[in-house]
């Protein structure tokens, strides 16, 4: 009786699994599909929105209940539109933010934590490189997922070193290495003179970091919380790169405004400069021209190796935003493999994610730089640092910066120039600590 009754509770377990079976196959089981809108904000033309809608239109054709409308606007005052519209309550679902913003978006209640999102989504947070990850956490949460986690370079021209006989330098080479250099390859006057090294330093204090962090000083303490440039080791490095200028080893123009995107990469493809310090665009645009360079980490010293500034940027979601799956699907598409994918394709940034299927997609083995991805991977694992970023960290840097420029120009010490600004610098950082 036992066995018959054994038997009877089998076969009924077998039609329903079977009766389920059937119906998983006529009817899947779908989330509610009903259409949504999301607006994803973004620096760029409104006109040629080039990969980006490549992408939207990836994500459509997976979720074509989802539509994303694109926030595009130049990168000038994008950031300031932005805070504005989180103010007034009208925030894109979501945005990308650059990381020097990254602490006033925070501050303005504009990102939501993704740390139990992603989590539960297992979204694949590990393959990322781990300065985009610390960039886009705050208090060991994670607030956005990376995008264009890269170095900022010192780009290397290859015939002027060739034509000097200069080799390259090695990748641990030091600030008196990097003068050697820049001395010998300046040479010539006026239409024919070509320089050594040119850097931008009308806008951020990026490009002055590593030669600060290679003389063993720094902007900040290691708690971000006093200032650092009033010491020997930090104001003693700016002189050092301003003696440079003064004495002709760079290029006068360098002050000027727009010299960055104009004149520095075409003194470079034109074998008139020999070294500066650029990003993933401006390798874009050197490659495009067939110049033959290699990108490479910034001088170090013998007690601080990690001298080249990696920098990220977010893709993150509003609080606002009503519609929290559809935008989380974006996100997850945009940053995982499809989005990553795309990105590589179209050469717009280095790979965030440590894959060499990123690195294949993003790099020609036959185009210069040739050797970017090992350098890299060099930099990420031994050179690279990111900059002190803080709330009051922007504020900082523009009562800085002009500063800076009169250093160069000669109207001031930077020993004098530091120490008399440190005050004013000090009562930001304890204002918005």
């Amino acid at each position: 009786m036992k066995k018959i009754l054994l038997l009877l509770l089998f076969a009924a377990c077998c039609i329903v699994m079977l009766g389920a079976q059937g119906a998983t196959q006529i009817k899947p089981a779908t989330e509610s599909q009903e259409p949504v809108t999301i607006k994803y904000a973004f620096w760029g033309s409104p006109d040629a929105l080039g990969v980006e809608a490549d992408i939207i239109k990836g994500f459509q054709e997976k979720y074509p209940y989802i539509t994303v409308v694109p926030v595009a606007s130049g990168y000038a005052d994008y950031h300031t539109k932005l805070l504005t519209m989180i103010a007034g309550g009208s925030a894109p679902d979501v945005m990308r933010i650059s990381s020097q913003y990254f602490h006033d978006f925070l501050d303005a209640g504009g990102l939501m934590e993704l740390t139990d999102i992603a989590k539960k989504d297992n979204f694949d947070l590990e393959s990322f490189y781990q300065q985009g990850l610390e960039e886009n956490s705050h208090n060991g949460k994670l607030y956005g997922i990376p995008w264009g986690t890269a170095p900022i370079y010192m780009l290397l021209n290859l015939k002027m070193f060739e034509d000097a006989g200069i080799p390259l330098p090695a990748y641990d080479w030091t600030w008196e290495d990097f003068k050697d250099i820049v001395m010998r390859l300046t040479k010539g006057e006026g239409q024919s003179k070509q320089y050594g090294f040119a850097m931008e330093i009308q806008t951020d204090l990026y490009p002055m970091l590593p030669f600060i962090w290679a003389n063993n000083g720094s902007f900040l303490d290691e708690s971000r919380k006093k200032f650092m440039l009033d010491k020997p080791e930090a104001y003693e490095a700016i002189q050092q790169v301003a003696n440079l200028y003064q004495q002709g080893y760079m290029p006068k123009e360098t002050l000027m405004v727009a010299t960055q995107t104009e004149s520095v990469p075409r003194w470079f493809i034109n074998n008139k400069l020999a070294m500066f310090q650029g990003t993933a665009a401006n390798i874009l645009t050197i490659q495009n021209a067939g110049t033959s360079f290699e990108v490479w980490p910034m001088p170090t010293s013998k007690n601080n190796t990690h001298t080249t500034v990696v920098k990220s940027n977010t893709i993150g979601i509003s609080p606002q935003t009503k519609h929290l799956d559809a935008a989380w699907k974006f996100v997850s598409y945009l940053r995982g493999d499809e989005g990553e994918s795309l990105y590589m394709k179209a050469k717009r940034v280095p790979p965030s994610i440590d894959n060499v299927k990123y690195w294949n997609l993003y790099s020609d083995p036959n185009l210069y730089p040739k050797k970017i991805a090992e350098v890299t991977s060099k930099i990420f694992a031994d050179f690279g640092q990111l900059a002190p970023l803080r709330k009051g960290y922007l504020e900082m840097e523009q009562m800085i910066t002009p500063i800076v420029q009169n250093i160069f120009l000669g109207q001031t010490t930077a020993e004098v120039a530091m120490k008399t600004v440190s005050p004013r610098i000090q009562t930001i950082l304890d204002r918005t600590n």
